[in-house]
């Protein structure tokens, strides 16, 4: 497996700080309806977390969390 020299995280490799609860990810989904499934309920999540983080102005966690995913998305792609 080649390293990501962008220092993220390779397939496998646990995240450094808290963690997505999927229990969190399923309560997401049930309190959002039977019309959102859990990927759904993931970006949801993603996305208040986000505005959230800029609205304290923490645009470096914000940036982090969106540099994770991203990581965690082209992972699976490949």
């Amino acid at each position: 497996m080649v390293p990501c020299l962008d220092g993220g995280l390779l397939p496998g490799d646990q995240p450094i700080g808290p963690s997505i609860d999927h229990s969190l990810i399923q309560s997401l989904g049930q309190s959002l309806g039977p019309s959102m499934d859990g990927v759904g309920a993931l970006q949801s999540w993603l996305e208040q977390r986000l505005a959230s983080l800029e609205a304290e102005g923490s645009f470096e966690d914000a940036y982090a969390l969106r540099m994770e995913m991203a990581d965690w998305l082209l992972a699976e792609a490949g």
